[in-house]
C-alpha cells in the first residue's frame, strides 16, 4: 500500500513539474543603467546591471488578477564623485512604473508589441539603448556621511549644485539591455552598513517598526539599493 502511495505521489510531482514547464516559460533580460555627472568640466560615470525575469503566472495567481510574474535581482546604480561623494540611483521610491522590474517595458515600449507576452521575448532578444526620460527617472540619494545610512539625502535630477557644489551636473542617466553579467558585491563590500541593516532587517535609521513620519531614512530599507541577501 505504501508502496502505491509512493508511486502516485512522484507520478503527481512529475506531472506538477511538467505542467509548470510547460505553463511558465521565463523571458530573461539583462538592462544595465548608467548615470552620467559633470563636474567641472570632467565626466564621472557608473553603472549597475539588473536581471528581470517574466513569465505566465500559475492559472491560481492570475485568477487572482495577476496574469505575469515578475523578478529581479541586482544592485543600485552609483556614481563616486570626488571628495568621496556619491550619486545613487535608487531601486525604489521613483515614479509607480520605473522600478527595475518594469523600467525597460515602459522606456522601450515603443519598440514593442503593445500586448501580450511577445514583449518580452522581443525585449529579452534586443540591444536597446536610450536615454531614460525625465518622467522615469529613479530617486536619486547621496549621503552626508557615506558611512551613516542615517544621513540619506534626497537629490534633486535637475539642480546637483545644490548639493555637490557649484559645477556639477547630471548629463543623463541611460538604460540598455546587454549581455553583461549582473552586478553583485559593490554595495555589500562597499558600504558596510547594507549588510548589518539587512540581516536585522531594518530600515536606514536602524527602525524596524511602524513607519510614522516621511523622514527618508526611516523610509528607505536596503532593498532600494541591492535585490537579495547578504552574503
Amino acid at each position: 500500500m505504501k508502496r502505491w502511495a509512493l508511486i502516485i505521489t512522484g507520478v503527481l510531482i512529475l506531472a506538477t513539474l511538467a505542467y509548470c514547464k510547460n505553463f511558465f516559460i521565463p523571458y530573461t533580460w539583462h538592462q544595465k543603467m548608467t548615470l552620467e555627472v559633470e563636474v567641472e568640466g570632467q565626466l564621472y560615470t557608473g553603472s549597475s546591471v539588473v536581471e528581470v525575469n517574466v513569465g505566465n503566472s500559475d492559472p491560481i495567481t492570475e485568477g487572482l488578477g495577476f496574469p505575469l510574474q515578475f523578478g529581479a535581482r541586482g544592485e543600485a546604480a552609483f556614481v563616486e564623485l570626488p571628495e568621496n561623494k556619491y550619486l545613487f540611483a535608487l531601486l525604489s521610491g521613483g515614479p509607480p512604473d520605473s522600478g527595475p522590474k518594469t523600467n525597460a517595458v515602459n522606456i522601450f515600449k515603443d519598440q514593442l508589441p503593445r500586448t501580450g507576452i511577445e514583449r518580452f521575448e522581443v525585449l529579452s532578444a534586443s540591444q536597446f539603448k536610450r536615454d531614460i526620460p525625465r518622467s522615469h527617472y529613479p530617486l536619486l540619494v547621496t549621503f552626508t556621511d557615506i558611512n551613516d545610512p542615517k544621513t540619506v539625502k534626497k537629490v534633486e535630477p535637475d539642480n546637483l549644485s545644490v548639493t555637490f557644489g557649484p559645477g556639477v551636473s547630471l548629463k543623463r542617466i541611460t538604460l540598455e539591455i546587454t549581455d553583461e553579467a549582473v552586478t553583485e558585491g559593490k554595495i555589500e563590500n562597499g558600504f558596510g552598513w547594507w549588510c548589518s541593516l539587512r540581516k536585522k532587517r531594518a530600515r536606514l535609521n536602524g527602525k524596524t517598526g511602524p513607519i510614522s513620519d516621511n523622514e527618508l531614512s526611516n523610509n528607505l530599507g536596503t532593498g532600494s539599493f541591492k535585490i537579495g541577501k547578504c552574503q
